[in-house]
C-alpha cells in the first residue's frame, strides 16, 4: 500500500475516534479555508489580529490541513497548500521590494507550501491521466 493512503487512513482513525476532534472533522475544508483566509488579512492586507490569534489561526490551519489530507479531499488540499505559499511568496516579495532585504523565512516558506502542493497535484493529475487510459 502506498504510504500517502497509508498515512492518509491513520489520521482518518484518529479523527474519528477522538472525542472532540470526531465532531469538527466533517468541517475540514471550511476550517482550513476559513483559517486561511485570516492568515490573508494578517499577513498581506494588513489588518492586525493579534499575537495570540494569529497562533491560534496557524494551528488551525494546520489542524484543517490534517483533516483535509485525512479526508483524502485532494482538490482542497493542494489550493490550501498553495494558498499559503502564495502568502509566503507574498510576504517574501515585500520584503525583498519593499524592506530590501533577503527574507529567508518567507522565500523557504514559500518553496515548502508550494512544493507540497505542487506535489499533491502532481499526483491527482496522475490518477486523472490513470482514469482516461
Amino acid at each position: 500500500m502506498n504510504a500517502y493512503f497509508g498515512i492518509s487512513r491513520e489520521l482518518r482513525n484518529f479523527f474519528s475516534t477522538n472525542s472532540i476532534l470526531r465532531y469538527i472533522f466533517p468541517l475540514d475544508v471550511i476550517i482550513m479555508f476559513a483559517s486561511l483566509i485570516l492568515i490573508f488579512l494578517d499577513n498581506t492586507v494588513g489588518v492586525n489580529i493579534g499575537g495570540f490569534l494569529r497562533a491560534l489561526t496557524y494551528w488551525t490551519f494546520i489542524l484543517g490541513l490534517l483533516m483535509t489530507y485525512a479526508s483524502l479531499k485532494e482538490r482542497p488540499l493542494y489550493i490550501g497548500l498553495f494558498g499559503y505559499g502564495a502568502i509566503h511568496l507574498i510576504n517574501f516579495m515585500k520584503s525583498l521590494f519593499g524592506g530590501g532585504y533577503f527574507s529567508c523565512p518567507g522565500f523557504f516558506g514559500f518553496a515548502v507550501y508550494a512544493g507540497l502542493g505542487y506535489l499533491v497535484l502532481r499526483k491527482v493529475l496522475a490518477g486523472a491521466a490513470a482514469r482516461t487510459r
